[in-house]
This record gives structure tokens, C-alpha cells and sequence, in this order.
């Protein structure tokens, strides 16, 4: 098999297009307004408007739970809204802080503003009202009990 450099070059253009296309596609590297990213603010609604994260979110399935761990760093506990439904979680968070520093002859402003916002499908349906969080170093873990005719056994006979 020769190697040639044009099809290498070709291959690591294309490449690059596919990268630039999907770091440049989200809402977030955009420059200044466009009609685009005006329509995808509507799209969102209000809980989910443009500048707001994701959190970063680790899904695993028990024989008798759901669990979900989310990320908020910066975050304070009562800051955080989690709302759990039987096929879904919903976090939100929001800190809004300012900061002002007058020493002689100088002056400060500093202003911090972080948004989170996320809908977590769930595996399995989870009985709400015996969810259970723990918030530890800016980690939300959520326990959901699944509902019962849903627990899964590691007896089960295989065919």
C-alpha cells in the first residue's frame, strides 16, 4: 500500500471542517447576535437561555435505583432547584455576585454571573417523593428508588 500525502491532506482537512463545524455550532462560540441564535432563545425557553451550562452529569442504574451526579462548581447548595418526575430530572442553579474594591487612588468593579440548566432523562421509572441528594465540593448526587415492577434481579433465568 503507498501512502500519499494528498489523501493524508485530504483526510486531516475534512477533519478540521468536522471539528470547526461542531465547536462553532454551539451557541456559546457564536460572535454577536444573529437571527440563528435569537431563534434557538426561543426555542429554549425561558429556564434555558443562552450563556446557560450544562452541568456535567455521570447516570448510573442499580438493581433498585437511579442515581445521577451532577457537577456545580461554584455553586452553593441552596442555590441549586432540582425537580424529580418519574421518567426525568431537572436542575437548575443560579449565582449572581458583585464585587467592589475602593482603595486610595483606585477602584474596582467585578461582577460574577453563572447559570446552569439541564433535563436528565431517566432509564427507568423512579418514585419522586423518596428521592434522596447529598451535596458534597460543588457534586449533586441524586438516589431515585425505582418503582418496584421495575427493580431488576441478578436471579433472573436466561433462555
Amino acid at each position: 500500500m503507498d501512502w500519499n500525502i494528498i489523501d493524508e491532506v485530504r483526510r486531516m482537512e475534512e477533519e478540521m471542517d468536522r471539528i470547526f463545524t461542531t465547536f462553532f455550532s454551539h451557541s456559546q462560540y457564536q460572535l454577536g447576535p444573529s437571527t440563528a441564535l435569537q431563534e434557538q432563545e426561543q426555542q429554549q425557553g425561558e429556564n434555558q437561555k443562552v450563556g446557560t451550562r450544562e452541568p456535567l452529569v455521570d447516570l448510573r442504574e442499580t438493581d433498585m435505583n437511579v442515581i445521577v451526579t451532577a457537577e456545580f462548581p461554584g455553586i452553593e447548595r441552596d442555590d441549586i432547584d432540582v425537580k424529580v418526575r418519574d421518567d426525568s430530572v431537572e436542575t437548575k442553579a443560579q449565582v449572581k455576585d458583585e464585587m467592589k474594591e475602593e482603595k486610595e487612588g483606585f477602584m474596582a468593579y467585578g461582577r460574577r454571573s453563572l447559570r446552569f440548566y439541564r433535563v436528565i432523562p431517566l432509564p427507568a421509572p423512579v418514585q419522586p417523593d423518596e428521592a434522596r441528594t447529598t451535596y458534597k465540593n460543588g457534586v449533586l448526587e441524586i438516589t431515585l428508588p425505582k418503582k418496584e415492577q421495575f427493580h431488576t434481579s441478578q436471579n433472573t433465568a436466561k433462555d
